[in-house]
């Protein structure tokens, strides 16, 4: 549901519902930005008087402003409590919130209560279908300081996404989302202060975050209702078909189907992300490090299932190129998928990065 505002009752965290356009056609700020007071700033800059956000907060709180520009708007409250039906991005903010609650439990010493788990994700697996294209941009709402939990619930739903993609049935998609969400669980384990550092971690730091997956794997292998896959898949998400992942080098047929999933969906998400120690970088740069440097790691199977994903939530995708050009993809080779025809959206230039290797997508706008 969406709430329509004036500029000046922005509050940090409100969810943008629309593109923002000023008088000159420039695009001032795009359809899920978070705002915080940069944007803000900017919109009044511009003269923008009214605005439509998001019911919600990026923390998953209600947002509550002072008064609504329509007189004979309903309260906030009351307009919720007559929502039949959460959107995909509540959803998603309220799993974020919820994920946090256990993973702070869980490093208290809390056993890890399944039945919790299930609760928050499958409601956001079962909203997968005409969510895809949101699915693939949720990395835009990662934060450094919340982004473990952020993390977690994006792999958990590109996971799944990449299961339907490969024909698994909704209870494959379900277990797939699970072991996505869970593969990470065990970082609960590890000293907080190694996973909030903001350079470098030192050899004996990194060693200790290389065990988490046997970490996670010791929070669920006593629990008899989660199924063999997701254990195994939890084990061996950060395993590599070559034989070159952790903690147990093992590769080829030996890895659980779901693992390799996940393997993937995890690693796509953290080099997209912010994250606490690394620059986040556009998935195109993403992919094409994948199919390039990561070549014989990941299951092909799947890398041309997120491949595919890609490709089909590109074209009219404003980006920033590496010289700092904003363009607008306008074209994509299934040949050359991270290296598109753009049109500069100022110049109306048309560029072909297969000609110009020298450039990149360095963020989608």
């Amino acid at each position: 549901m969406l709430v329509r505002i004036h500029v000046e009752q922005l509050q940090d965290g409100c969810i943008l519902s629309q593109n923002i356009i000023s008088d000159t056609n420039r695009p001032l700020a795009y359809k899920t930005t978070v705002v915080d007071q940069h944007i803000k700033a900017a919109l009044q800059a511009f003269l923008i008087k009214e605005i439509e956000v998001e019911s919600f907060l990026d923390n998953g709180e209600k947002f509550q402003p002072d008064y609504f520009l329509d007189e004979n708007e309903k309260v906030l409250d009351q307009m919720i409590d007559s929502i039949v039906e959460k959107s995909f991005y509540q959803l998603y903010f309220e799993a974020v919130k919820a994920f946090k609650q256990l993973y702070l439990s869980w490093q208290s010493g809390a056993l890890l209560d399944i039945a919790k788990v299930r609760q928050l994700i499958i409601p956001l697996v079962e909203k997968i279908e005409g969510n895809e294209e949101e699915i693939i941009k949720l990395y835009h709402h990662s934060k450094q300081e919340d982004y473990i939990y952020h993390h977690s619930i994006s792999v958990a739903l590109l996971s799944a996404l990449l299961g339907k993609k490969l024909k698994y049935k909704q209870g494959d998609m379900n277990q797939i989302a699970l072991t996505g969400l869970l593969c990470d669980c065990g970082m609960s384990k590890i000293t907080p202060n190694i996973l909030t550092k903001h350079i470098t971690l030192t050899e004996n730091e990194y060693r200790d975050v290389k065990q988490h997956p046997v970490h996670s794997y010791n929070l669920l292998k006593k629990i008899m209702s989660i199924k063999e896959g997701v254990k195994m898949g939890v084990l061996q998400h950060h395993e590599r078909i070559d034989g070159s992942g952790y903690p147990l080098s093992v590769k080829g047929d030996k890895l659980h189907p779901y693992s390799k999933i996940v393997a993937l969906a995890d690693t796509y998400q953290a080099m997209v992300s912010v994250r606490p120690y690394r620059n986040k970088q556009s998935p195109f740069k993403v992919l094409e490090q994948i199919l390039q440097d990561e070549f014989g790691k990941f299951d092909m199977n799947v890398v041309n299932e997120l491949k595919k994903i890609i490709i089909k939530f590109s074209v009219g995708t404003k980006v920033k190129l590496s010289n700092g050009i904003e363009a607008e993809i306008v074209f994509v080779d299934e040949q050359n998928p991270t290296r598109p025809i753009v049109k500069s959206i100022h110049l109306n230039d048309i560029l072909s990065l297969k000609d110009k290797r020298e450039l990149f997508i360095e963020d989608v706008l």
